[in-house]
Protein backbone atom coordinates (compact mmCIF):
# COMPACT_ATOMS: atom_id res chain seq x y z
CA UNK A 1 0.00 0.00 0.00
CA UNK A 2 1.88 3.00 -1.45
CA UNK A 3 -0.80 5.35 0.65
CA UNK A 4 -3.48 5.91 2.79
CA UNK A 5 -5.20 8.74 2.15
CA UNK A 6 -7.77 7.19 0.53
CA UNK A 7 -7.94 3.93 2.79
CA UNK A 8 -10.62 3.30 5.49
CA UNK A 9 -10.43 5.68 8.13
CA UNK A 10 -11.07 2.84 11.01
CA UNK A 11 -7.74 1.87 9.70
CA UNK A 12 -5.72 5.78 9.68
CA UNK A 13 -7.22 6.05 12.79
CA UNK A 14 -5.71 2.27 14.35
CA UNK A 15 -1.77 3.64 12.29
CA UNK A 16 -2.91 7.02 14.43
CA UNK A 17 -3.19 6.10 17.83
CA UNK A 18 -1.13 3.61 18.11
CA UNK A 19 2.06 5.12 16.90
CA UNK A 20 3.05 2.78 14.27
CA UNK A 21 4.15 5.03 11.78
CA UNK A 22 6.63 6.36 14.47
CA UNK A 23 7.65 3.10 15.67
CA UNK A 24 8.45 2.31 12.25
CA UNK A 25 10.27 5.45 11.37
CA UNK A 26 12.75 5.06 14.78
CA UNK A 27 13.24 1.08 14.34
CA UNK A 28 13.85 1.76 10.80
CA UNK A 29 16.48 4.72 10.76
CA UNK A 30 17.69 2.99 13.73
CA UNK A 31 19.04 -0.04 11.22
CA UNK A 32 19.84 2.24 8.44
CA UNK A 33 22.39 4.18 10.49
CA UNK A 34 23.57 1.50 12.76
CA UNK A 35 23.92 -1.23 10.65
CA UNK A 36 23.79 -4.32 13.15
CA UNK A 37 25.20 -7.23 13.01
CA UNK A 38 22.06 -9.20 13.83
CA UNK A 39 18.86 -7.24 12.97
CA UNK A 40 16.48 -8.99 14.75
CA UNK A 41 18.39 -8.64 17.74
CA UNK A 42 18.33 -5.40 17.59
CA UNK A 43 14.79 -4.63 16.37
CA UNK A 44 14.18 -6.99 19.73
CA UNK A 45 16.16 -4.61 22.20
CA UNK A 46 14.77 -1.48 20.56
CA UNK A 47 11.11 -2.33 21.17
CA UNK A 48 11.75 -2.96 24.73
CA UNK A 49 13.79 0.44 25.01
CA UNK A 50 10.83 2.15 23.27
CA UNK A 51 8.27 0.21 25.45
CA UNK A 52 10.11 1.24 28.83
CA UNK A 53 10.29 5.14 27.23
CA UNK A 54 6.77 5.27 26.17
CA UNK A 55 5.25 6.20 23.17
CA UNK A 56 4.40 9.39 24.04
CA UNK A 57 8.29 9.59 24.01
CA UNK A 58 9.14 8.13 20.88
CA UNK A 59 11.28 9.88 18.80
CA UNK A 60 12.39 9.19 15.37
CA UNK A 61 16.03 9.19 16.37
CA UNK A 62 15.45 7.01 19.49
CA UNK A 63 17.14 4.32 17.94
CA UNK A 64 20.48 5.65 16.74
CA UNK A 65 23.13 5.62 19.28
CA UNK A 66 23.70 9.45 19.87
CA UNK A 67 27.33 9.67 18.49
CA UNK A 68 25.94 8.29 14.91
CA UNK A 69 22.70 10.61 14.91
CA UNK A 70 22.36 12.51 11.34
CA UNK A 71 21.75 16.89 11.46
CA UNK A 72 18.69 15.72 10.16
CA UNK A 73 15.15 18.28 10.20
CA UNK A 74 11.82 16.67 10.69
CA UNK A 75 9.27 17.84 7.94
CA UNK A 76 6.51 16.57 10.12
CA UNK A 77 5.27 14.33 12.82
CA UNK A 78 7.50 11.72 11.29
CA UNK A 79 8.87 10.89 7.62
CA UNK A 80 6.35 7.92 7.61
CA UNK A 81 3.61 9.79 7.80
CA UNK A 82 4.50 11.91 4.88
CA UNK A 83 4.94 8.35 3.15
CA UNK A 84 1.94 7.10 3.93
CA UNK A 85 -0.01 10.50 3.78
CA UNK A 86 -0.71 10.47 7.25
CA UNK A 87 -0.38 13.68 8.37
CA UNK A 88 -3.68 16.11 7.84
CA UNK A 89 -1.61 19.17 7.46
CA UNK A 90 0.59 17.85 4.27
CA UNK A 91 0.76 20.30 1.42
CA UNK A 92 -1.47 19.15 -0.88
CA UNK A 93 -2.17 20.31 -4.53
CA UNK A 94 -5.65 21.15 -3.11
CA UNK A 95 -3.78 23.01 -0.16
CA UNK A 96 -1.26 24.68 -2.26
CA UNK A 97 -3.65 26.44 -4.28
CA UNK A 98 -6.09 27.46 -1.28
CA UNK A 99 -2.91 28.84 0.14
CA UNK A 100 -1.89 30.24 -2.97
CA UNK A 101 -4.90 31.80 -3.42
CA UNK A 102 -4.99 33.33 0.16
CA UNK A 103 -1.87 34.61 -0.09
CA UNK A 104 -2.53 36.45 -3.41
CA UNK A 105 -5.68 37.69 -1.73
CA UNK A 106 -3.54 38.86 0.83
CA UNK A 107 -1.36 40.36 -1.09
CA UNK A 108 -3.72 42.13 -3.20
CA UNK A 109 -5.97 43.42 -0.03
CA UNK A 110 -2.80 44.81 1.76
CA UNK A 111 -1.75 47.00 -1.99
CA UNK A 112 -4.76 47.98 -2.73
CA UNK A 113 -5.90 49.27 1.36
CA UNK A 114 -1.77 50.96 0.61
CA UNK A 115 -3.07 52.07 -2.67
CA UNK A 116 -6.07 53.39 -1.16
CA UNK A 117 -4.51 55.07 1.59
CA UNK A 118 -2.13 56.99 -1.09
CA UNK A 119 -5.46 57.91 -2.64
CA UNK A 120 -6.73 59.07 0.29
CA UNK A 121 -4.14 61.28 1.57
CA UNK A 122 -3.80 62.64 -1.72
CA UNK A 123 -7.35 63.46 -1.93
CA UNK A 124 -7.05 65.01 1.75
CA UNK A 125 -3.94 67.22 -0.15
CA UNK A 126 -6.04 68.10 -3.15
CA UNK A 127 -9.14 69.09 -1.29
CA UNK A 128 -7.02 70.70 1.60
CA UNK A 129 -5.79 73.14 -2.08
CA UNK A 130 -8.89 73.19 -3.33
CA UNK A 131 -10.38 74.90 0.27
CA UNK A 132 -7.39 77.04 0.46
CA UNK A 133 -7.85 78.31 -3.21
CA UNK A 134 -11.55 78.65 -2.11
CA UNK A 135 -10.98 81.33 1.02
CA UNK A 136 -8.24 83.08 -1.20
CA UNK A 137 -11.06 83.79 -3.48
CA UNK A 138 -13.76 84.36 -1.12
CA UNK A 139 -11.62 86.66 0.91
CA UNK A 140 -10.48 88.67 -2.19
CA UNK A 141 -14.42 88.83 -3.26
CA UNK A 142 -14.96 89.76 0.35
CA UNK A 143 -12.63 92.36 0.10
CA UNK A 144 -13.72 93.93 -3.27
CA UNK A 145 -17.16 93.87 -1.99
CA UNK A 146 -16.17 95.77 0.98
CA UNK A 147 -14.03 97.88 -0.89
CA UNK A 148 -16.45 98.96 -3.69
CA UNK A 149 -19.18 99.99 -0.30
CA UNK A 150 -16.73 101.57 1.26
CA UNK A 151 -15.99 103.30 -2.05
CA UNK A 152 -19.16 104.48 -2.92
CA UNK A 153 -19.31 105.44 0.38
CA UNK A 154 -16.60 108.25 0.27
CA UNK A 155 -17.56 109.40 -3.35
CA UNK A 156 -20.68 110.19 -1.56
CA UNK A 157 -19.22 111.26 1.57
CA UNK A 158 -17.50 113.85 -1.04
CA UNK A 159 -20.41 114.79 -2.54
CA UNK A 160 -22.27 115.67 0.34
CA UNK A 161 -19.37 117.42 1.36
CA UNK A 162 -18.13 119.40 -2.03
CA UNK A 163 -22.18 120.53 -1.70
CA UNK A 164 -21.68 121.53 2.04
CA UNK A 165 -18.81 123.73 1.05
CA UNK A 166 -20.95 125.39 -1.97
CA UNK A 167 -23.42 126.52 1.01
CA UNK A 168 -21.14 127.64 3.02
CA UNK A 169 -19.63 129.68 0.49
CA UNK A 170 -22.84 131.20 -0.83
CA UNK A 171 -23.77 131.88 3.06
CA UNK A 172 -20.16 133.41 3.14
CA UNK A 173 -20.76 135.29 0.04
CA UNK A 174 -24.58 136.15 1.40
CA UNK A 175 -23.53 137.06 4.71
CA UNK A 176 -19.90 139.64 3.06
CA UNK A 177 -23.10 141.08 0.75
CA UNK A 178 -25.37 141.60 3.72
CA UNK A 179 -22.50 143.63 5.48
CA UNK A 180 -20.95 145.63 2.69
CA UNK A 181 -24.31 146.79 2.08
CA UNK A 182 -24.95 147.31 5.83
CA UNK A 183 -22.05 149.38 5.52
CA UNK A 184 -22.90 151.26 1.99
CA UNK A 185 -26.79 151.99 3.51
CA UNK A 186 -25.00 153.38 6.95
CA UNK A 187 -22.53 155.58 5.00
CA UNK A 188 -25.21 156.90 2.61
CA UNK A 189 -27.46 157.78 5.24
CA UNK A 190 -24.65 159.65 7.17
CA UNK A 191 -23.94 161.43 4.00
CA UNK A 192 -27.33 162.20 3.49
CA UNK A 193 -27.54 163.19 6.93
CA UNK A 194 -24.63 165.21 6.82
CA UNK A 195 -26.03 166.82 3.39
CA UNK A 196 -29.20 167.75 5.20
CA UNK A 197 -27.96 169.49 8.48
CA UNK A 198 -25.56 171.29 6.50
CA UNK A 199 -28.16 172.41 3.83
CA UNK A 200 -30.57 173.43 7.23
CA UNK A 201 -27.62 175.14 8.66
CA UNK A 202 -27.18 177.14 5.36
CA UNK A 203 -31.12 177.97 5.50
CA UNK A 204 -31.09 178.63 9.01
CA UNK A 205 -27.66 181.64 8.24
CA UNK A 206 -29.99 183.05 5.56
CA UNK A 207 -32.99 183.13 7.43
CA UNK A 208 -30.79 185.53 9.94
CA UNK A 209 -29.19 187.52 7.48
CA UNK A 210 -32.76 188.18 5.90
Amino acid sequence: MASLRNANPRLKNYFKENYIPQVCEALLCGILVTCPEDPLRYLEGMIMVIIKSGLQNLLWDMCITPSMKPNIRRLSETYLEQLFELDDQLMTPELMIKACSFYTGHLVKTHFCTWRDIAHTNENVVLAEKMNRAVTCYNFRLQKSVFHHWHSYMEDQKEKIKNMLLRIQQIIYCHKLTIILTKWRNTARHKSKKKEDELILKHELQLKKW
